[in-house]
């Protein structure tokens, strides 16, 4: 492996941009252009005991961008389908980046997780939602309808989470099940048919309705919209070489969960803020406190399980006992970070599989062999 210097940083910014549905926003950031970079024989084994090169598995065809860094330099970066300077959508990668602007804000003591989410938006007062705290809804445990189980949540039209999207821009209005807030685009009004299926702080679920709550909070406290919110809490201070964009309606509601697209290096630089020793440059943007909360995983329980596992919280899809996070997105987009190995890995994806598993065991594959 060779080992090279991110590029000059600049003030970026985080800029709002209206798209009508996801999908064109996907396929134009996922156009396939060749671009190889740099190329490695060093074999990976897998779990059963074949080896292939990183190259191998890269080239794979569904993977748009992979870019490794140890100790704050990249070590390894190739973008089979992709040029580097390329926007490409992070999906559900979004959350993470949302949820980490919250957590800022907490250590600032601007925001209290223990207090319900009308506190913060009295547009919730009398429904379902009111009652719940922010913390519930930062561990997925708010208890709210629309879990996204499968692929149904979002070709549906009955599924709250389909109804949801069309709200945010994300899906066609034109199904006879939406309610009439969707059509208008009224998120809060949107939000007020979402029912309650169970106690909040119960079980966890997936439901991005949790994360589209709590970046309406996000802004509503910093008294910004979600985008410069961002830019202010993160991304201008990171060393971010690119601007990044993140989808809003007609609106101006942003798609909280998912909207956000980035390079790949600026994912990576996102996830050395976690890391123990951010690269020289890059201002401090996370407190200690705020990664060992996250570290520790949910205030609910705080022991690992069988593997090492911790539960989840701040909307992460991995947190183990080992130093490691791992934040995935639809169609294949991941950021990895291991602190004990001062390793992060980014990848993009295009991946046909509508609902394709999260897979860290490469990223741990790639650290536990050349680190």
């Amino acid at each position: 492996m060779s080992c090279s210097r991110f590029g000059r940083a600049s003030q970026s910014r985080v800029n709002a941009r209206r798209f009508s549905q996801r999908w064109p926003l996907l396929h134009n950031h996922c156009a396939r252009r060749s671009q190889l970079r740099i190329g490695t024989r060093a074999a990976l084994k897998n779990a059963d005991g074949s080896e292939q090169t990183l190259d191998q598995y890269i080239n794979n065809g569904a993977v748009d961008g992979c870019v490794v860094v140890h100790a704050g330099k990249i070590v390894y970066e190739k973008y089979p389908t992709i040029q580097r300077d390329d926007l490409h959508i992070i999906m559900s990668v979004t959350k993470a980046v949302v949820l980490t602007a919250l957590a800022i804000l907490e250590d600032q003591g601007k925001i209290d997780l223990e207090k319900p989410v009308e506190t913060f938006l009295p547009e919730l007062k009398g429904s379902d939602w009111a009652g719940t705290r922010l913390r519930d809804l930062v561990d997925m445990r708010s208890g709210m309808e629309g879990v996204e189980t499968g692929n149904d949540a979002y070709r549906n039209s009955k599924h709250k989470q389909f109804q949801l999207e069309a709200t945010l821009g994300w899906q066609p209005r034109t199904a006879a099940e939406l309610p009439e807030a969707a059509r208008r685009g009224d998120l809060f009004g949107m939000l007020r048919t979402i029912k309650r299926e169970r106690p909040a702080g119960e079980k966890w679920a997936y439901t991005s309705s949790n994360t589209i709550v709590i970046g309406e909070i996000v802004s509503r406290v910093f008294g910004k919209s979600l985008a410069d919110t961002i830019s202010d809490l993160i991304w201008s201070k990171m060393g971010a070489e690119h601007d990044a964009i993140l989808t809003e309606n007609e609106r101006g509601h942003p798609v909280s969960g998912a909207g956000m697209a980035a390079t790949l290096r600026d994912v990576a630089r996102f996830g050395l803020l976690f890391t123990k020793n951010p690269p020289a440059g890059q201002s401090r943007v996370l407190s200690d406190a705020i990664v060992k909360r996250i570290f520790a995983g949910s205030g609910n329980q705080r022991t690992p399980d069988e593997h090492g596992m911790l539960p989840l919280t701040y909307e992460w899809d991995m947190i183990s006992n080992k130093g490691e996070l791992v934040k995935g997105g639809w169609a294949g987009q991941l950021v990895y970070i291991n602190r004990d190995k001062d390793v992060v890995v980014a990848w993009f994806g295009t991946n046909q599989n509508a609902n394709p598993p999260l897979e860290p065991l490469p990223c741990r594959i790639i650290a536990n062999t050349f680190f």
